[in-house]
Parts: C-alpha cells; structure tokens; sequence
C-alpha cells in the first residue's frame, strides 16, 4: 500500500514492460486516486505512449454501473454513476508485443453540506508541497480550506462569504508583490467588503469577527505560505487603499452568491 501512495502522489502510474519499467501518466483532474477513496466519479486516464498500434481498456467490476469511452485509444475517460470498486485496466501493443498496467478505483458517494460538494481532503504531503496547493474542483479555494470553511462555519451565507473572501489568497502565494499592486485584487477586496456592508446594513447579518484569523491560519499553514503572505504585507505597507464606506458603495451585486436563496435554506 505505500507503495502504491507513492504513485499516488506522483500522480503516475508504473506500467511493467517485459522487465523494464515505463509509466502511464495520469491526466487531468487530479482527484484521480489508487486504492484509495475519492468522491469525484468521471476520471481521465490516457498514456504517454501514444503511438502504440493498439489500446484496449476494460473495468472490471461487480458494479457495472458505470460506462468507457475511448476504450481502443490512448485516452479513456471513466464515468462511474454510483459508488462502488472499480478495476481499469489497459493493454497496448507495439509490434504485436503487449504493454499492460491496472489501477484500481474507489468511488465514494460526495460529502455535501448545504447542498455544496465538497472537494476529497488532500494528502497533506502533497498539498503542503506547493504554495498553492490542491484545488481539485478549480473553483479558487484550496481544498483543505475548503472543508474547513464547511465544517467551521455553519450557516450557508456566512460559508458562502467566506468562499468569496477566500479567493482573493492563491493570488498572494503566487505572486506576492504583483498581488500587492494589482488592481484586479485590490477590486476584489473593495467587493468584499462592499458585500460584507450590504449584508449588515439591509439585512442585519453580520459575517463572523474572526474572518481574518480563520484565513490566516488556514491559508498561511506552512513556512513558504508565511514567508510569501509577509511578503504581500510588506508590499502593502506604505500604500492607499479606499474602502466602501458610504451607503451607495454598498451593493448586493458584489456579493458572487444569492443572499435571498441561501437565507431560504436556514429556514
């Protein structure tokens, strides 16, 4: 088994060659996973080894709830419609000589709260081994912080703020000093906290105090990720910065979520 995690977090796959040693690359969405279980059903698999005369891929499985498409090219997107343990395995052939390789596939039912799905938890050496870490379903947030915004907060709108708010910090980790100039970032913090005044002021829904704290904690959790956040403030510091102060600056429209739904839900 830690082996096979090995290969996980390498995100490939060891393909044996008549004693020899080749790989499969797995690519795109990167909550592929190998004895181990994930939520996300429709995975892609494809070989580096793309001039080989032949493919066929085939799953094998008690659960034939699922379907192959691609089966005789190197590419083959597996869609899995219900949860279950899935073989996938692929024989080419070069000049009449067989190249085999397998991986096996668990596939969970999603976690989902408040009608939200949530992203698998990330291996923590693999996430912690980047500055941005893992955002499988690529919607901004890293996936750990994620769930903890899920699980920490408990209404639909404050998790909903809280994700907006979130998007903001994989433009610090990746470019600190030019995050700091940009105005792009600079806009996005205006409607923030143009949104977080709407809130209060039209609907007497105050986000938590400890929004700072929580992102801080959260985001910055490695020596890397600290080292770029100081570097971001450092670029701030000195500068001019407006904030939405008046009633006009605050406008529902900055909020990227609808308050009237997710007030709905908590009733």
């Amino acid at each position: 088994m830690s082996s096979i995690k090995k290969v996980i977090l390498g995100l490939f796959l060891l393909l044996f060659i008549t004693g020899c040693m080749k790989v499969i690359e797995i690519e795109g969405n990167k909550e592929i996973s190998i004895n181990e279980s994930h939520t996300y059903k429709a995975i892609i698999v494809s070989t580096k080894f793309s001039d080989m005369d032949s493919y066929k891929w085939k799953v094998v499985s008690d659960n034939k709830d699922y379907t192959l498409t691609g089966e005789t090219t190197s590419e083959v997107t597996f869609n899995a419609s219900s949860a279950g343990t899935y073989t996938l395995k692929v024989i080419a052939k070069k000049s009449k000589k067989p190249f085999k390789a397998t991986i096996e596939i668990n596939v969970t039912e999603p976690e989902i709260i408040n009608g939200h799905v949530l992203p698998p938890e990330p291996d923590t050496l693999v996430n912690n081994s980047t500055l941005l870490g893992i955002d499988t379903n690529n919607n901004g947030v890293r996936d750990d912080v994620e769930r903890k915004i899920y699980f920490q907060y408990k209404r639909p709108i404050e998790q909903a703020f809280m994700m907006q708010y979130a998007v903001r910090y994989p433009k610090v980790l990746e470019d600190p000093v030019g995050a700091a100039a940009s105005e792009e970032l600079q806009k996005e913090m205006w409607n923030q906290y143009s949104c977080e005044g709407y809130l209060d002021e039209q609907n007497g829904i105050v986000m938590p105090n400890n929004i700072v704290d929580f992102m801080e904690v959260a985001y910055f959790n490695t020596k890397e990720r600290m080292r770029a956040y100081l570097e971001f403030n450092q670029a701030m510091s000195g500068g001019s910065y407006s904030m939405p102060i008046h009633d006009e600056d605050l406008k529902v429209e900055n909020c990227n979520f609808n308050i009237d739904e997710l007030l709905e839900m908590e009733k």
